[in-house]
């Protein structure tokens, strides 16, 4: 019954599920073991929004934390056992290599904000630092960007994003050529921003993250 609620949560737009689809594209992953198990997951290193997600879904499942031994360090997961969860992601198009063949996926307009914030949540990154140390006079930037494995996938988000906001965002390639970056400077940075966090009015966020945000603003207008 309490599976069946969660699944349902799926059926329909909304701001908390565009999010969360999100997130599942940057951080989540599907499963199908050899007993017939069908399993969604969301992991992240930071509980906090893992525990959101749960919340946001109705989910009665339990947090576990995990080490990953590549790395030798901890994550948490969320992981929902569901066929009809399972099905329905795959007819959208996630598959179980979702990660290089990650697709982009059809989402309303009214929507694609959440969507953005739920992915760079699970697989963005924000930075700033001084730049022209050297000189007399250096000053702070803002970095953003989106990581994939799917360089496909960024390319359509670089497109989305540059038709919406008009942002010049820069594709590149990391230097092991295994995943993609989508880079934006500091004025692309602040429109993106501004349609994540002002645009949308969905709660969930990685709160970290924004407080980036807000501290590089607050500077700004100090």
């Amino acid at each position: 019954m309490q599976t069946e609620k969660v699944a349902l949560f799926f059926k329909k737009w909304s701001p908390d599920m565009t999010y969360i689809l999100g997130f599942f594209a940057a951080d989540g992953n599907l499963s199908i073991n050899n007993r017939g198990g069908y399993y969604i997951s969301f992991q992240s290193k930071d509980r906090q929004i893992i525990s959101d997600i749960k919340d946001a879904m109705g989910s009665l499942h339990k947090i576990s934390k995990r080490k990953n031994s590549l790395t030798n360090t901890s994550f948490y997961r969320l992981q929902i056992g569901s066929k009809e969860i399972v099905e329905g992601f795959q007819k959208i198009g996630f598959g179980k290599t979702k990660t290089k063949h990650l697709p982009f996926i059809k989402i309303p307009k009214v929507m694609f904000p959440y969507f953005v914030k739920g992915y760079f949540d699970g697989d963005g990154n924000i930075w700033q630092g001084k730049v022209h140390k050297e000189r007399r006079t250096s000053h702070t930037v803002l970095q953003l960007a989106f990581t994939s494995a799917s360089s496909e996938f960024l390319y359509q988000l670089k497109n989305k994003l540059t038709s919406l906001l008009k942002t010049t965002g820069c594709l590149v390639t990391s230097k092991s050529g295994s995943y993609f970056r989508l880079q934006f400077s500091t004025g692309d940075a602040l429109k993106i921003y501004d349609f994540m966090y002002n645009t949308s009015t969905v709660s969930l966020c990685l709160k970290r993250k924004k407080v980036q945000f807000d501290r590089y603003i607050a500077n700004m207008r100090a």
